[in-house]
């Protein structure tokens, strides 16, 4: 009989999580390119961002943002779609840090940048997506309980 956690260590995995390593990796996807873009060039002119909407931020250019973007939302969110994929210990938490930290990306972009586009309607219900993921398959291992 399976348990919640194996023995050796995999933790069972819901027909749910795969919805997260389908969001994860379109993520990484769209996230991997334009942060090294955005690596590449600072000033975000390859991806056609405006130079003044970051020179007034308290990051001056897009070159941490390029870094967050790339290894946050693209190589941790790759990273995690492979945890889920074998099952590892971590990944229903992880999964939930990193749709937090998606919708905190997403915040921080609301309140800096002017302008409101659809993929930040997107990306942050995919982060909402993600913590809802990683509550429920929680609950269902044993390591979140409703009080």
């Amino acid at each position: 009989m399976f348990t919640p956690l194996s023995p050796d260590r995999r933790v069972e995995r819901p027909a749910y999580a795969w919805l997260a390593v389908v969001l994860e990796l379109f993520t990484a996807c769209g996230a991997i390119p334009v942060g090294l873009m955005l690596l590449t060039d600072p000033s975000g002119g390859s991806v056609g961002f405006p130079r003044g909407w970051i020179e007034a931020t308290i990051f001056g250019s897009y070159l941490v943002p390029g870094m967050y973007l790339l290894a946050v939302n693209g190589i941790g969110m790759l990273v995690l779609a492979a945890l889920t994929v074998q099952r590892h210990r971590w990944s229903p938490w992880l999964t939930g840090v990193l749709g937090t930290g998606l919708v905190i990306w997403i915040g921080v972009q609301l309140l800096v940048m002017p302008e409101v586009s659809f993929l930040q309607a997107m990306f942050g219900t995919i982060g909402l997506v993600l913590m809802g993921v990683s509550v429920a398959w929680l609950r269902r291992i044993g390591q979140l309980r409703r009080r």
